[in-house]
């Protein structure tokens, strides 16, 4: 599935002189860099986090009432995206709308380099070991009302079905604030983070002994089903709930793999990991319901 997806990152064109038996000209729309909520982040560039989606939250289905747009979110198929449970329902309502495609939230001035869509979302599965307040099982699968049509735009992520443990760096995307109780950012923005042992993760949990944190975390960091990931002065922050934390892959061409879904942290960029759910741990749930 992963692959075929990837053929959509490639557009035929008519050729400028027009021959007899002329064929279409393949022209490659790649905009992920070749380089491998956010603190210390970068402005993404143009197609170069098609998968993004941003969530938003109202009390009422009509598409002209005022809308929250809270959450990120990751398109995984044509009519799915996965994003965290506890961005299903904020006191902004529930999570009704999804915009693909876009890198400026709430403006126009982004359009010449981008094509995004709106789409309501019409069915939202919560996992069903998912507690409100805990930081356990943290993700969500939303059903949008009609599939969508991929473009350089728009274009799925790959699941991640690693489960050892990880190392190295990742990116986390958001469109979240850039400091503690600070503004939301406009922009679609990127970090690099170092992936934590979950082990190692556990144990500064504990020894900071933040009575938030334990309560989201009763029996630990799990490392079957939760992954950490930090930077000194980088890391997800309020608002980038749901988005991913992702890595390139050499192959299909031009994708990403989703490795974790932003779930909770200690304020913003402070002495803690930020803890995000664990793609790999949920892959069959997920199947189950996107590719029965």
């Amino acid at each position: 599935v992963c692959a075929k997806y990837s053929e959509s990152v490639y557009s035929y064109e008519e050729p400028q002189i027009l021959l007899p038996g002329a064929t279409k000209v393949k022209r490659d729309n790649c905009g992920i860099r070749e380089t491998p909520l956010i603190v210390g982040g970068e402005v993404a560039r143009p197609k170069e986090f098609p998968h993004m989606a941003l969530i938003g939250h109202s009390e009422k289905d009509d598409e002209n009432a005022l809308i929250h747009w809270q959450c990120g979110g990751s398109l995984i198929s044509e009519r799915w995206i996965v994003s965290a449970a506890h961005c299903t329902a904020t006191r902004s309502g529930l999570a009704k709308w999804a915009t693909l495609g876009d890198l400026k939230v709430l403006s126009d001035e982004d359009e010449e380099f981008t094509d995004p869509v709106t789409v309501r979302i019409v069915k939202r599965i919560n996992h069903p070991d998912y507690q409100p307040g805990r930081g356990y099982n943290d993700i969500s699968l939303y059903k949008l009302e009609r599939d969508i049509q991929f473009n350089a735009f728009i274009r799925p992520i790959c699941l991640n079905t690693e489960t050892n443990q990880y190392d190295g760096k990742a990116i986390a995307s958001g469109w979240g604030h850039t400091k503690w109780r600070g503004t939301s950012s406009q922009d679609l923005l990127r970090v690099v983070l170092n992936l934590y042992d979950s082990r190692e993760c556990d144990n500064l949990f504990k020894k900071a002994q933040k009575p938030g944190l334990l309560a989201k975390t009763p029996q630990g960091i799990s490392m079957q089903s939760m992954v950490c990931a930090w930077e000194r002065g980088k890391d997800t922050c309020q608002g980038d709930s749901g988005g991913p934390l992702q890595k390139r892959l050499e192959e299909p061409y031009c994708m990403y793999s989703i490795l974790g879904i932003t779930s909770f942290g200690e304020e913003c960029a402070k002495d803690l990991p930020g803890v995000y759910t664990r793609i790999s741990h949920f892959v069959p749930w997920i199947e189950s319901i996107v590719w029965p």
